[in-house]
């Protein structure tokens, strides 16, 4: 009874109009910041930071965790809208989001994107609330063969995400490790692959790679496709506010495949270091095995909601080690903690006892911010679609120039302008060839973690692969890993047989 008097003391502080107005402030802000390529919760909320001087604590704290959540809905808009993720995690939902929205389902798609990451949000809050701190002693647990054996566990899943040709998809997703490679040794500090370059000694970033290989390679086809691509972008259709709720029949898909990406999200966001990328890639992957949709992959939208669900749940459960155990998971719950530090809490397992009406107040806000995100959402992208299709002329060369400033205001370096136009032409030869791109994206975003845990697990067992088999967690991951990986033969045989 204790959480819940709590809760309804955290609700009475934020209802005061410059707690709400710095809420709407934060939600909306972040929404804009998730929707620009390159920028994420983590650069947003450092670039607050500095303007929550002189605010109240419980204010500035409500700014920026409205950032922190809102970006993973704005990452979607961008997704579905142009093919272009806003965040990392939103690559996930590109795949079914912009397939739909090229089919003319734009409102559809943007409608379950926002009403999955309302359910996401809000389910992993009241977690959040009533199971924290158990959660929290539990990711204490993992170390790194955990940590290397979960994100094997999501790159060996692409194994059912690449159709018929599974060795294409392993082929992109060795591509895209090899990538992470390069850069300096996590280990012994040597470089490795940089040839000299100073560019790349700390490796390849990210943000570039997934633009060019998603955003720009669009543009490539698109001017190749000429005046039929206007048909096919989906933006000719109106779309307005009511057409974005999705009907009964729709939630008879929507509502399980949130469920599931809300509970994947949440786990894999309490643990330290996993995010809501790797959340959205198992969630995916679960998903893949449990549809009943013939397009999943390719306009489905329970891919959509799967994975809008899990990325907007990651950020609940990431709350979870940082206000139970004051450890920062992600770089933007460590400028989150960095706040609590400037404004005199001490973070840890005595914050809810020593400043205990400030975070309930926070978590309350989180409640009240998720209403906030979906009513902006669903009365903004309409007014979105309106100036894209006014701009339709020019539609290409405004895509061309958000890819371009988006990339280069992340580092402030053209060098990442010409990655994203060298993995736009990778990017379109790809598709021509039919080669699946997402494993490739999940090779580069997940490689170097798990290259880095396994050299920290092969450091603590002495050279020995016995440890990925000696703990129980990593243990049952591992054995989930070689199932993924043979799903695919053993699907092939089963089929065969039922046709003999």
């Amino acid at each position: 009874m204790d959480i819940f008097a709590n809760l309804w003391e955290g609700f009475g502080s934020i209802f005061q109009v410059s707690t709400l107005l710095c809420l709407f402030a934060g939600t909306f802000l972040g929404t804009i910041v998730g929707a620009l390529p390159g920028m994420g919760a983590s650069t947003g909320c450092s670039i607050m930071l500095p303007l929550t001087f002189g605010m109240s604590p419980l204010n500035a704290l409500v700014l920026l965790m409205g950032v922190y959540y809102g970006t993973q809905y704005g990452g979607s808009v961008t997704a579905i809208l142009l093919n272009i993720p806003g965040t990392s995690s939103a690559a996930i939902t590109a795949l079914d989001g912009n397939a739909l929205m090229r089919k003319g389902k734009g409102a559809k798609a943007l409608g379950t994107a926002q009403f999955s990451s309302f359910i996401g949000g809000m389910i992993s809050t009241v977690l959040l609330t009533v199971c924290g701190v158990a959660l929290a002693r539990l990711a204490l647990k993992f170390s790194a063969p955990e940590y290397f054996a979960l994100t094997l566990m999501g790159l060996t899943l692409v194994s059912g995400l690449t159709g018929d040709f599974p060795a294409k998809g392993y082929a992109m997703m060795l591509f895209g490790m090899a990538l992470g490679c390069v850069g300096i040794d996590t280990v012994s500090g040597i470089e490795r692959f940089s040839f000299g370059n100073l560019y790349i000694v700390d490796g390849f970033k990210t943000v570039p790679i997934l633009v060019g290989l998603l955003g720009f390679s669009e543009l490539l086809g698109t001017i190749e496709k000429g005046n039929a691509e206007k048909q096919e972008n989906g933006l000719s259709a109106k779309v307005r506010s009511r057409e974005m709720i999705p009907k009964k029949k729709d939630w008879t898909s929507i509502l399980p495949a949130s469920l599931r990406g809300t509970v994947i999200g949440f786990i894999v966001g309490a643990l330290p270091g996993a995010g809501a990328t790797i959340a959205s890639v198992l969630a995916y992957g679960y998903q893949k095995k449990r549809t009943k949709s013939e397009d999943f992959g390719e306009g489905a939208i329970d891919g959509v909601a799967v994975a809008e669900s899990s990325n907007n749940a990651s950020t609940g459960g990431a709350m979870v080690p940082m206000l139970a155990l004051g450890i920062p998971g992600s770089p933007t719950t460590a400028i989150l903690m960095t706040a609590l530090i400037m404004f005199g809490m001490k973070t840890g397992p005595q914050l809810f006892t020593s400043n205990g009406n400030t975070i309930w107040a926070v978590i309350a806000s989180m409640y009240v911010g998720n209403v906030f995100l979906l009513v902006i959402n669903i009365a903004m992208i309409p007014l979105l679609i309106g100036i894209l299709r006014k701009a339709e002329k020019i539609l290409t060369p405004l895509v061309a120039t958000l890819c371009i400033v988006g990339v280069y205001s992340l580092y402030g370096r053209l060098f990442d302008v010409g990655v994203m136009l060298f993995f736009s032409v990778i990017g379109y030869f790809l598709k021509k060839f039919r080669f699946p791109i997402l494993p490739l994206i999940l090779g580069v975003i997940l490689g170097p973690t798990a290259e880095a845990a396994f050299r920290q697990a092969m450091v603590l067992s002495g050279g020995s692969a016995a440890i990925f088999f000696t703990r129980p967690i990593a243990c049952v991951m591992m054995i989930v890993c070689a199932l993924s990986f043979f799903y695919p033969v053993i699907k092939q045989q089963l089929t065969k047989r039922s046709k003999v």
